[in-house]
């Protein structure tokens, strides 16, 4: 008998920082340690040009991951819209940010909304990457363990 892999969406405002960094962290962590969980993340804006992206990933997520010894996939790929496909594959969703991403939730997926739980993790005009990113990965390892005593 084979076991599935179970599915975790990251949300956040445009794909380009906070959830890109929680899927690369939480996919190469928690493979190193032989769970069935793979994490992908998706941007719950409606409009990607008007976050103010510029290229695939942050420079903040790139310089996070590099920090904390993790391969990019190079090329990076380019942010992506959340689509209602992405919430019917995940077996568990987290947005990155109550304050910011409930609302938006609820106006573009309503129906999904029970099933989201929120961190809160601010974007960089609310506070330092190198903070925000340092209680995003204690989140994530929080995750992972949780998720290793389960299995």
């Amino acid at each position: 008998m084979g076991f599935s892999m179970k599915q975790l969406l990251f949300l956040c405002t445009g794909n380009y920082y906070r959830s890109r960094f929680a899927e690369v962290y939480f996919n190469h962590h928690a493979g190193s340690r032989g769970l069935r969980w793979r994490a992908d993340s998706r941007a719950l804006a409606r409009d990607l040009a008007a976050t103010g992206t510029q290229g695939p990933i942050s420079r903040f997520a790139l310089a996070a991951c590099g920090e904390h010894g993790i391969p990019m996939l190079v090329p990076p790929r380019y942010p992506i819209m959340a689509e209602d496909g992405d919430f019917a594959a995940a077996d568990r969703i987290i947005a990155l940010s109550r304050l910011e991403h409930e609302p938006m939730v609820c106006a573009h997926f309503p129906a999904v909304l029970e099933r989201v739980e929120f961190l809160e993790i601010g974007d960089i005009d609310i506070e330092q990457p190198s903070a925000a990113i340092a209680r995003l990965a204690r989140h994530l390892d929080d995750i992972i363990m949780g998720l290793g005593e389960t299995a």
